[in-house]
């Protein structure tokens, strides 16, 4: 079984190793990239144009959605505080900090997002 497996490898080496392979490779490597490049060519600028517009259009339900993650974030926390207080644990202000925190940063990210697309 060794033997079969020794002389697999070396003609896997050989065929590898052989200038036919380079040459197909390097082939292969071209006729990609000549069609990636022509495909491009035909709807590059159209393409850019409307993805920027899909892109655009989905700003204001993504900001309201963000916002809404805050708020869930905020009615989640608030609870979380409140059951850390009656219980008497010590990371009470760690936990509002995270809270506030995550909250602050779900509404200056949904306020932030109109800037990036305008």
């Amino acid at each position: 079984m060794q033997k079969i497996k020794n002389k697999c490898l070396r003609v896997a080496a050989r065929i590898k190793n052989s200038a036919f392979m380079q040459r197909a490779t390097l082939a292969a490597v071209a006729i990609t990239v000549a069609t990636g490049n022509a495909m491009a060519a035909s709807k590059g600028a159209a393409g850019f144009t409307k993805a920027t517009q899909e892109v655009s259009s989905y700003q204001t339900p993504v900001s309201n959605l963000m916002k809404a993650i805050a708020a869930v974030i905020v009615l989640v926390g608030a609870f979380n505080v409140y059951f850390k207080m009656q219980n008497g644990d010590q990371d009470v202000k760690k936990t509002i900090m995270l809270t506030i925190g995550g909250c602050i940063a779900f509404i200056a990210l949904s306020e932030a997002l109109p800037l990036f697309f305008n």
